[in-house]
């Protein structure tokens, strides 16, 4: 049985943690974009993406929600991430413009 903060067995997996930032950002972004309204995947991070997911919500106010999922070890934060809306103006260059710096 699944509960609310723990991925479902048929969830999409991406574990990011051992790809450098500069590729680990615009991965993410891509595959948040790509997504169908109401489709979602587990982000799995060394820690908590906050910037990342300012940013998201910055560019894209209102298109992503991203739930707390329980981790498996101390080191990783699990998230899973769901496209909620398509953005007004769709999605651009701009996301991906993100930096690590």
């Amino acid at each position: 049985m699944t509960t609310p903060n723990t991925p479902a067995p048929t969830d999409d997996i991406f574990d990011a943690r051992e790809l450098p930032c500069e590729v680990k950002r615009p991965a993410v972004i891509e595959r948040c974009c790509q997504l169908q309204v109401g489709r979602s995947f587990v982000f799995i991070n060394g820690h908590d993406p906050v910037p990342l997911r300012r940013h998201l919500d910055q560019v894209y106010p209102g298109c992503f929600r991203w739930e707390p999922l329980d981790s498996e070890d101390a080191d990783s934060v699990r998230l899973r991430v769901t496209k909620i809306s398509e953005p007004a103006g769709g999605f651009s260059a701009q996301a991906a413009s993100f930096s690590c710096s």
